[in-house]
């Protein structure tokens, strides 16, 4: 079930065009939410006074807002968020990289290889002639 009410709605059933369930609906909605009530009642406050059409007074509304947005969102507000911005990038990038460094590296290493056996025994050799000068 829908327990929304759109601007539309709110003008059909003050001008008495909604079907029976669609208007029981409507009135339903308007007792149990005073948002929608006093959304009807600003409505009827808006056309009593209005020299406008609604439709007019609504792009005026949306133009207002859109100035006030425009304006209060200029590069000197926006600066910070930039900054912050930057910094959680390198801030990540940096605790990417020491991740890698330090947690993945020793998995990644190779195995060293395997020693080569050393002889301990070496085999015998003739030792060279002795050659004995002469004593003179």
């Amino acid at each position: 079930m829908n327990d929304q009410l759109t601007f539309d709605e709110l003008r059909a059933y003050q001008a008495g065009r909604l079907s029976g369930s669609a208007r029981h609906r409507v009135e339903r909605l308007l007792l149990e939410d005073p948002f929608y009530a006093d959304a009807l009642a600003g409505l009827e406050a808006m056309q009593q006074t209005a020299t406008t059409t609604t439709a007019e007074q609504l792009t005026d509304l949306r133009d207002a807002l859109h100035e006030r947005i425009h304006a209060s969102a200029n590069k000197k507000r926006l600066w910070p968020l930039w900054i912050a911005t930057t910094t959680a990038a390198i801030l990540f990038m940096l605790a990417m990289a020491i991740y890698f460094i330090f947690f993945l590296a020793p998995r990644r290493q190779p195995t060293p290889p395997k020693p080569v056996p050393v002889e301990t025994h070496l085999p015998a050799r003739p030792l060279p002639p002795v050659v004995a000068w002469p004593l003179t």
